[in-house]
């Protein structure tokens, strides 16, 4: 559906639920991470666009000081109040709850912490409360940041609502903190900010340590990107996703004693990880990684500067063989796609996207193989591919209708 197409939709679901106008209703769109993974939270660089597939959020003020929020892929309804009471009560690290008659569904953690972040930062809404009803097309668990498109969503409503002025990386860090905190996720800071600072034609690269942005044109020539679902469903709040975390906070402690210039592993060489005593085995191949991945990304933004999509395409391969075999965070679905896309001609490069372990590979195809691709990865009473994308570049968040 079009934008305008799904924003009714959206004001329909509100009208339903809630049986009431929405004041406003936001849209942010969901990412494809080009390459980059696991480098973000290590204050590396990464390199995501916005994508045609988004979350929608339609709010409007309520009048008893409570929020109350609706999916339309979800049953339940979440309500909460505004006050302030004991620590623990929706499941997130750290959380600081508001009053909630039982802890919030999954889904509404997300909505249930920007909220509260919001709230911190002094973003009132009216009497204090709203009604939110959610609706998109994002995949959850597939790696196209279902949770971040969710979580910008619905802080753009709420600010709209309340009249407040924020900038979109300051909206971008509030989100992040709103799933570290209540969504008890660690995730890095990249899928909200590309969320809330996209610009549509353009690839960003990212400097996750100091949070400078630019935005690096799509020059894409006849090529086109196109992402395939696994249809292995992951959650990066599960054990695995922090395990490789705790794996790069403890392989920097190795280099404590190094020069004071080592702020991050991107201060790391390669040759200083396979001469430390301190490092396992293990801890060598994540860092090597994380090391190797930082450079492939700015490599990547050049590539794409410069429109050379044979160099973008084996950059993403070596990615790809990187996290299979250095990180650890592929299975044997997102192998399979990548191998398959990597024996159609016209295929430039594939690899896995996303924090691994399910979700979707991205593949950089020549617009003629799009067909053949697809045909290659839906045949078989086993489809490897659960869903075949075509994916275009968005824009950033932003109130659609109000």
């Amino acid at each position: 559906m079009t934008v305008a197409a799904t924003a009714e939709a959206a004001r329909s679901g509100f009208q339903c639920a809630f049986g009431s106008s929405p004041e406003v209703v936001a849209r942010a769109p969901g990412r494809v991470n080009l390459i980059g993974d696991h480098t973000d939270y290590t204050g590396g660089f990464v390199l995501p666009i916005a994508i045609d597939r988004a979350t929608f959020v339609a709010a409007a003020r309520s009048t008893d000081g409570r929020f109350r929020a609706r999916s339309s892929a979800f049953p339940e309804t979440a309500t909460w109040g505004a006050t302030r009471v004991a620590a623990g009560q929706g499941g997130g690290t750290g959380l600081q709850a508001m009053s909630v008659e039982k802890s919030p569904p999954s889904w509404a953690r997300y909505v249930f912490g920007v909220a509260q972040v919001l709230r911190e930062q002094g973003v009132e809404v009216g009497a204090g409360g709203a009604d939110m009803f959610v609706l998109g097309d994002v995949p959850p668990g597939a790696g196209l940041a279902s949770s971040a498109a969710l979580e910008v969503a619905t802080a753009t409503a709420l600010i709209a609502l309340s009249g407040a002025k924020a900038a979109p990386l300051e909206v971008a860090r509030w989100c992040q903190r709103a799933e570290n905190e209540y969504a008890g996720s660690p995730c890095g800071v990249m899928d909200q900010t590309i969320s809330a600072c996209a610009s549509e034609g353009h690839a960003l690269l990212m400097d996750c340590l100091t949070m400078s942005l630019r935005h690096v044109p799509l020059n894409l020539g006849d090529a086109c990107l196109v992402v395939m679902d696994s249809g292995v469903r992951h959650s990066i709040a599960a054990g695995e996703y922090a395990a490789r975390r705790r794996d790069c906070e403890v392989g920097l402690a190795a280099f404590a004693d190094e020069a004071a210039h080592v702020r991050s592993l991107r201060d790391v060489e390669e040759a200083q990880i396979a001469a430390n005593p301190r490092l396992s085995g293990t801890m060598r191949r994540r860092l090597r990684h994380v090391v190797r991945e930082n450079q492939r990304v700015l490599d990547a933004a050049s590539a794409l500067k410069r429109g050379d999509m044979n160099a973008l395409g084996r950059l993403m391969l070596a990615s790809h063989a990187s996290l299979r075999e250095d990180f650890e965070v592929s299975c044997v679905e997102l192998d399979r796609l990548v191998g398959l896309a990597r024996s159609v001609p016209g295929v430039y490069g594939a690899r896995m996207t996303g924090g691994g372990f399910g979700g979707c590979v991205i593949a950089l195809v020549r617009g003629e193989a799009v067909d053949a691709l697809r045909a290659a990865a839906t045949a078989g009473p086993s489809p490897p591919a659960a869903s075949f994308i075509r994916v275009r570049s968005s824009g950033a968040a932003s109130v659609v209708d109000r």
